[in-house]
């Protein structure tokens, strides 16, 4: 079977949820036995680019919708491209869409035609586009969040089935888009929990790492963005160090907020209890999650699942996190304590000296603790899992 997916994040190198989710995707199902393609945009690239990828055939060319001109002559001219050279031996059986823009050009193009589409729906394109920019004018804001809605809608309504990974995003698609429900499928995502898993010797992986002794260590690893909600933890870290409440935060991630945030920092006079290690390396991630007491997810708005929320749980850390989108529903299902009352600095505050007095502050209870998340992780949410509902959506539309 060969198996075409069409994203408008790279497959190489994974920082982001949905890229995680594209590489997994691909990649083992290349393992099992498929012939994958893939056809994707990225922003580091001078031109285009063909190559193997965990075996997976990926075509992948510069587009940054800052560069508007270039960005849509590439938009025109590259998927069409790749697409026709990827036929030219046989056609495809199924076409998997991560994101719009390339399945739009795709589409009125008429390459995927015949084609059966299986959208994979992360977030709305036109709200993360007007959450990145809510500090532009609506007017200016208007046209481009409208256009990216039109353009999702056009492929979203063309698409056989539509797979989500929560609830949340399940009733957006039916909210925004009009999709019958009947037809939307939710598949949680994944961890690898043989990636990511529990280490021995924690204190001394947080002496290599640089967390500072005698504090309860707090880590978050996010795209610095708005909605991320990071500048209500560091606005809760500065709550916490009024109540004599030793703790110490290390952000992971790079984004458009990180002058503002190390500003919020050095303003709230955090210096000592907040580090930003900028973007960590995916080898690195599984030692700074077991190397953490807490995961703190502060998401004010859109949060379509959260990878790393799974990730840290494997590792065997608790993860903390507002009561927003898909984040809600994997913290329900493991224990509802765990989640913020809302999204202010004073909820997130609250829930962090809760769990700290409450299970940090008892060895055994949170030794406990740990074991419990890595169970939760490895019982409910294994990639091969996903895999398989993927397989089986699969066949069912070809």
């Amino acid at each position: 079977m060969k198996i075409l997916f069409i994203s408008d994040v790279p497959l190489n190198q994974p920082s982001s949820g949905s890229e995680k989710m594209l590489s997994w995707q691909a990649t083992e199902l290349s393992r099992r036995g498929l012939d994958v393609f893939a056809i994707t945009r990225q922003h580091n690239l001078q031109d285009y680019i063909v190559r193997d990828v965990s075996g997976v055939t990926e075509a992948s060319y510069y587009g940054s919708p800052q560069n508007f001109f270039r960005f849509i002559f590439s938009l025109l001219k590259y998927p069409v491209k790749f697409y026709r050279r990827f036929v030219q031996t046989s056609t495809f059986n199924v076409a998997i869409s991560h994101q719009p823009f390339n399945s739009f050009i795709l589409l009125i193009t008429t390459k995927l035609k015949r084609l059966p589409l299986l959208y994979n729906f992360h977030s709305p394109a036109h709200e993360e586009y007007l959450l990145v920019n809510e500090n532009k004018s609506e007017l200016r804001n208007f046209f481009p969040s409208k256009l990216r809605m039109l353009i999702e809608n056009y492929c979203v309504k063309r698409a056989q089935k539509v797979m989500v990974e929560s609830l949340y995003m399940k009733q957006k698609v039916v909210d925004i888009h009009r999709f019958p429900a009947d037809k939307i499928i939710v598949n949680p995502g994944g961890v690898n929990i043989h990636r990511y898993q529990p280490f021995e010797c924690r204190e001394l992986i947080k002496k290599n790492l640089d967390f500072p002794s005698g504090k309860t260590h707090i880590l978050t690893v996010r795209n610095l963005e708005a909605r991320m909600g990071l500048d209500n933890l560091i606005r809760a870290i500065y709550l916490l160090k009024r109540n004599s409440v030793k703790v110490h935060l290390v952000i992971g991630g790079e984004g458009p907020e990180r002058q503002k945030l190390q500003n919020l920092i050095e303003e709230r006079g955090l210096v000592k209890e907040i580090s930003m290690r900028g973007f960590i390396p995916q080898e690195q991630l599984p030692r700074y999650y077991a190397a953490a007491d807490f995961f703190v997810i502060p998401t004010r708005d859109l949060e379509g699942f959260g990878l790393v929320t799974l990730e840290s749980l494997a590792c065997g850390t608790p993860v903390l996190g507002t009561p927003i989108g898909g984040t809600k529903e994997i913290l329900s299902g493991f224990d509802s304590q765990f989640l913020f009352n809302g999204v202010s600095p004073e909820a997130i505050a609250q829930g962090i000296q809760a769990a700290i007095v409450g299970f940090f502050n008892n060895a055994e209870q949170y030794n406990e603790l740990r074991l419990r998340c890595r169970k939760y992780a490895e019982t409910n949410y294994s990639w091969q899992r996903h895999i398989d509902q993927l397989e089986e959506l699969i066949d069912e539309i070809q």
